[in-house]
């Protein structure tokens, strides 16, 4: 094959920071999975694609760690913002055979073509807890030599990017770029909630035993908290004014079994002119919980007889198939504290709103997690 010459311009890599959001943390006890900024490929190439290679920095299925791999392998450095003799914050190197990689498409347009990588991390990385101090303001960067890039035509590789050849090699150069700047917090982590859903093993759809499916929340924390369940599709309490559950697929992921198809619910949709909830939630919208003390959710799907669909109709199911469901939703909630209820909702409105004031940044959201794989329940007719 003749070789081409490296592209007139050559191929650039550039490091563009996002703009942290206010109030935006960065939580070592919270998990977040933060997007810090986007890696930029610009490439004149208008003829045949190529494969960039980064050292550390997982561009194909985009790891969890895809910026402490970036660090650590020296393309990405980190600096104590504010103190410019402190030099770049080292982390133990690793020097790894395996290098990223991402294919970049020619293109039959006259103007350069750039591809936008994410770069993204988990705050909660047990390295992230080592190498960072917490109310210190640290920068992210690209590294100005460190750290292996390079790119090859996709046409000329055969194996692995250690098979390729010095020549076959194309430079990438690195840009001026930005830097991310962020703050870190060692908030302590909020209470886990887990869900796990309960169903009978059949569902009569004409038959005179009613088809009850159950969410059981349970926690880690021997403190009692309160959570606010209003404005979820937990907060259902009757058909004709302000209920929030709109489908029954906004609590379960319900599919056959043997096909996989979705079930299509049969559902009320509800059109208004104004905010149906109140100024505050009714005190059933509140839900204290701990270790020792779930709470159970129960939702009974109505038989298909009705005169009406029903937001609850088992309507969607088919007679002689199994199905199999998970829990769907919420997966958090944004308003909660520790303490009991009676104590939290004691009062007036006035005096409950001005209690449920809280600082949400502080104290954290509670995360919903499934504890089961699902749950299988045959239709009969």
């Amino acid at each position: 094959m003749t070789r081409k010459a490296t592209p007139s311009n050559g191929l650039s890599l550039r490091f563009e920071a996002d703009e942290p959001e206010p109030n935006n943390k960065f939580q070592l006890n919270r998990k977040q999975r933060r997007s810090l900024g986007h890696l930029i490929v610009t490439t004149p190439e208008t003829e045949r694609p190529i494969t960039l290679f980064c050292a550390g920095l997982t561009v194909v299925g985009r790891g969890r760690n895809t910026v402490l791999q970036a660090l650590r392998s020296g393309l990405f450095e980190l600096v104590q913002s504010g103190k410019e003799d402190a030099g770049v914050v080292m982390l133990l190197s690793v020097t790894s055979r395996q290098k990223g990689q991402y294919n970049i498409p020619s293109t039959s347009f006259p103007q350069y073509r750039e591809v936008s990588i994410s770069v993204l991390t988990e705050t909660t990385h047990v390295l992230w807890k080592e190498v960072l101090r917490p109310d210190y303001t640290y920068g992210l960067r690209l590294s100005e030599k460190a750290g292996e890039v390079f790119a090859c035509y996709t046409d000329e590789l055969e194996g692995g990017a250690e098979d390729l050849s010095s020549a076959q090699k194309l430079p990438v150069h690195r840009e001026d770029g930005g830097t991310y700047y962020f703050t870190v917090y060692d908030d302590p982590a909020p209470p886990k909630l887990f869900a796990r859903l309960e169903m009978p093993s059949k569902a009569y759809l004409n038959g005179p035993d009613p088809f009850t499916l159950v969410i059981e929340y349970t926690t880690d924390s021997d403190e009692p908290f309160v959570f606010d369940k209003s404005r979820s599709p937990l907060s259902v309490t009757n058909l004709c004014t302000g209920f929030n559950l709109h489908c029954i697929d906004q609590l379960i992921d319900c599919r056959d079994n043997d096909t996989r198809e979705k079930v299509e619910w049969g559902a009320v949709f509800v059109c208004y002119d104004y905010d149906p909830h109140p100024i505050f939630p009714d005190d059933d919208d509140f839900v204290e919980i701990s270790a020792g003390k779930p709470w159970r959710f129960e939702c009974t799907l109505e038989q298909l007889g009705n005169e009406m669909e029903y937001v609850r109709s088992m309507e969607g199911l088919k007679a002689g198939r199994t199905y199999k469901a998970r829990v769907h939703g919420p997966p958090r909630f944004s308003r909660w504290q520790y303490g009991r209820k009676e104590d939290l909702l004691a009062g007036t409105r006035e005096e409950k709103m001005e209690m449920w004031e809280v600082d949400m940044e502080k104290l954290g959201y509670l995360d919903v997690k499934r504890i089961e794989e699902g749950v299988y329940f045959e239709n009969i007719a």
